[in-house]
């Protein structure tokens, strides 16, 4: 295992135990169970309901921008009491709310307001949230842990959950497809919550708030450095628009000629790219003191978006979806690990749910841009040019991004069997 263990004697049995919750956590968050399927039953609901394909998409829409005010909230909630209670209620709430958009009607309000609803309830349950907590485990080797969970958690996530729903909904219809997610999240994800995610022992012995504890800026301090301004106009912004794209994948791929097979099939070649090449990042970024190293796979992605544009058939397609998700994976990789280092982990669920909300914004406007692009000119193109610009900058912001400060680097750990902290641990 990597250093950074302030958990005592049972350490190593703790560290499996977190790297499992955290991976299952990522898999059954509301970016797996409601985003990535959420194309894929766009057209269905779409037909049941008699509206166009930009009006459902107006649902996306709204969980991306629920989640987007949301999640600052339950930042600030995650670094004052800890990842864990925040965690737990959440996929209860999730898995509730799943359930319940088994039951939407044709009705405009309320439809909006189950998925606004379900968008505010997936804040708790998030990457945000775990990425935090995993964190607090890991100093050394802490990109390679948070991309492996991360990568794992959402890229198998993200092609099962659309393999269960496809499923379900060719034989049942979309309203089954949902109920069986929903009971997924309440029997597999709150379980394996309750019983695998907790803050390392020597935190929780000293019985005080989190971030009173945790070294790093103060939330302030943060968004005063225009070097949280430089990252946040980058990184959340490219990867939510990669997410709706991804998210898009169906209705895009169906688009270009491709049966439902072949677009299921390059949707899980989109993923298991995504699995692979996180943990691949992360390792990348631990073994360097800045980002730049990174830049090259937004250019990859970049060019994955240009086929995508222009290629027909399956196999450059397929190859177009492959390059995008290297691009995907880089994102997620690094954004809470590069908010980590340059930043500490004090405040870290609020910077990153505050990091997130660009993520979310993009991730709410870029299927609407699709598929109004789609409606108007028959093409999801133009909204594609779009996202292959935002990547290109985003390459070049990492490749001008500076050396991570030392004082938030913790290479000395101490166990907490004789009461000490771990170093970032120390006081303010």
């Amino acid at each position: 295992m990597a250093d950074g263990d302030i958990s005592g004697p049972s350490s190593g049995s703790s560290k499996v135990r977190i790297i499992f919750g955290t991976t299952i956590g990522n898999l059954l968050g509301i970016n797996c169970t409601v985003c990535s399927v959420f194309g894929l039953l766009l057209v269905p609901i779409s037909q049941e309901f008699g509206w166009s394909r930009t009006a459902v998409a107006g649902a996306f829409t709204a969980i991306s921008l629920a989640n987007a005010v949301a999640l600052p909230i339950a930042g600030r909630a995650t670094d004052r009491w800890g990842a864990r209670p925040v965690l737990i209620l959440g996929y209860l709430l999730l898995g509730l709310a799943i359930l319940a958009l088994a039951m939407i009607r044709p009705n405009p309000v309320c439809f909006y307001l189950l998925f606004t609803l379900t968008g505010a309830i997936g804040s708790l349950p998030s990457s945000m949230a775990l990425a935090k907590l995993l964190s607090e485990w890991f100093d050394e080797g802490r990109g390679f842990w948070l991309g492996l969970t991360d990568g794992v958690g959402n890229g198998v996530g993200s092609m099962l959950m659309p393999l269960i729903a496809a499923f379900l909904m060719t034989r049942y219809g979309f309203r089954t497809a949902f109920t069986g997610i929903g009971l997924i999240v309440l029997l597999v994800g709150l379980p394996v919550a309750w019983f695998t995610l907790r803050a390392p022992s020597g935190l929780i012995a000293t019985g005080a708030p989190e971030d009173e504890l945790l070294a790093g800026l103060s939330v302030g301090e943060t968004l005063r450095r225009p070097l949280f301004w430089l990252i946040f106009s980058a990184v959340p912004i490219a990867g939510g628009s990669l997410t709706a794209v991804f998210a898009n994948t169906v209705p895009i791929m169906e688009s270009r000629g491709l049966s439902l097979s072949q677009t299921m099939t390059i949707v899980s070649i989109f993923s298991l790219i995504c699995v692979i090449w996180q943990p691949l990042v992360g390792f990348f970024l631990d073994r360097s003191d800045r980002p730049r190293n990174v830049a090259p796979f937004y250019a990859m992605a970049a060019v994955g978006l240009v086929m995508l544009m222009k290629a027909h058939g399956f196999v450059p397609l397929a190859v177009a979806g492959a390059l995008t998700g290297i691009g995907l994976g880089a994102e997620f990789s690094v954004m809470p690990f590069v908010l980590s280092r340059y930043f500490g982990l004090r405040s870290m669920g609020t910077i990153v749910g505050i990091s997130f909300v660009g993520v979310l914004v993009a991730n709410a406007l870029i299927p609407v841009v699709l598929n109004f692009a789609y409606d108007r000119t028959g093409s999801y193109a133009p909204a594609l040019a779009l996202v292959t610009a935002m990547l290109v900058y985003n390459m070049v912001v990492f490749l001008c991004l500076g050396r991570y400060p030392n004082r938030f680097s913790n290479p000395h750990p101490q166990g907490s069997a004789s009461g000490s902290l771990h170093p970032a641990y120390s006081a303010r």
